[in-house]
């Protein structure tokens, strides 16, 4: 597909990937519709908001080798949290992990609604062939979108499986194939900051991460009116991701047992727990690929079909970026 053509792209998701594809694709000219059932951007880069807190609960961090998305995460700040490896070089959003979505959506966003229209909120339920040629996509609102000449899918794979369940492709077939997994995670504030690392990995089988928030450039809370002789108390303020076995053990859960569970678990390791002025869990139902995809991406050239996402190589922000990159360069070169 030569970009003279001018063809439609319908990109459903704006998390990394997403937003990365249509960044490409938008440069060759052309024309792209966004969208996600989210009311920002960012997919798993989210990050969550409680009065002054900011927790990254998806995405705590970023790093990799990727050349591109080198250039990306640099925008960010250097974080060196006491626990991490001497040669390790990770980078944190002082606004928290959604910077680097919001960054990539800057830049595709200033383009002209001629050639990109983005739909947020927008939750698209079936994807369905339109009788003379492309597809029309239709939310949960009952609305229709289209023609595009092409779909990308860069939701998780039992999601983008579910958009085009009837129709027959080899993309079907591929997403099917995948098994996802969930995770727990769990945000924290404490009225004093607890005796550990700013970064734990795999402290016990439970939990296979701690962040300290507190740690992060610009994130540092002060605890109004505590005092000690030292001077003002520093608030706690913590993401805890539950490991893979803990979460499918207790993935139909409520947010209260898990929570109840997990600080179970941390007062056994760090314990025990100062004052908690804010807790809550969040499940990530589709958080990883138990096998991914071995390739980066699908395309459907005949059909005018694509997926997209970090389960198509791995689990990170930088799979994800990868893919959605990889996917527009074979749009744009034919596939």
């Amino acid at each position: 597909m030569q970009p003279k053509t001018h063809p439609t792209v319908a990109i459903v998701g704006a998390g990394i990937s997403g937003l990365r594809c249509a960044s490409i694709l938008l440069e060759q000219g052309v024309s792209c519709a966004l969208f996600d059932k989210s009311r920002g951007f960012g997919g798993r880069t989210s990050t969550r908001r409680k009065d002054n807190w900011l927790f990254d609960h998806g995405t705590g961090y970023f790093s990799g080798t990727d050349t591109d998305f080198l250039k990306h995460i640099k925008t960010l700040r250097l974080w060196q949290p006491k626990g991490a490896q001497p040669q390790e070089r990770l980078y944190v959003g002082t606004a928290g992990s959604s910077e680097l979505a919001k960054n990539i959506a800057a830049a595709i966003t200033a383009y002209s609604p001629k050639t990109l229209s983005t739909h947020l909120g927008t939750t698209i339920t079936k994807v369905s062939p339109v009788t003379t040629k492309g597809w029309q996509l239709f939310s949960s609102e009952g609305e229709a979108f289209g023609p595009f000449d092409l779909v990308v899918m860069t939701a998780p794979p039992p999601q983008a499986l579910h958009l085009i369940t009837d129709v027959e492709s080899c993309i079907t077939q591929d997403l099917s194939s995948l098994q996802t997994y969930c995770t727990w995670a769990l945000m924290l504030v404490t009225d004093e900051q607890m005796a550990m690392p700013d970064l734990v990995r795999a402290p016990n089988a439970e939990i296979s991460r701690i962040i300290a928030e507190h740690s992060k450039p610009q994130r540092q809370m002060l605890q109004a009116g505590s005092e000690t002789s030292g001077g003002l108390v520093r608030q706690g303020q913590y993401v805890l991701q539950a490991g893979r076995a803990f979460s499918k053990t207790h993935s139909d859960a409520t947010q209260e047992e898990i929570t109840q569970l997990m600080l179970s678990k941390l007062d056994t390791l760090y314990g025990p727990i100062p004052k908690i002025l804010h807790s809550q869990a969040h499940r990530w139902l589709h958080a990883g690929i138990k096998a991914p995809l071995g390739k980066s991406y699908l395309f459907d050239r005949t059909q005018g079909l694509a997926a997209a996402g970090d389960w198509c190589i791995g689990t990170t922000a930088e799979d994800a970026f990868i893919s959605g990159s990889n996917l527009a360069r074979a749009i744009i070169d034919g596939g």
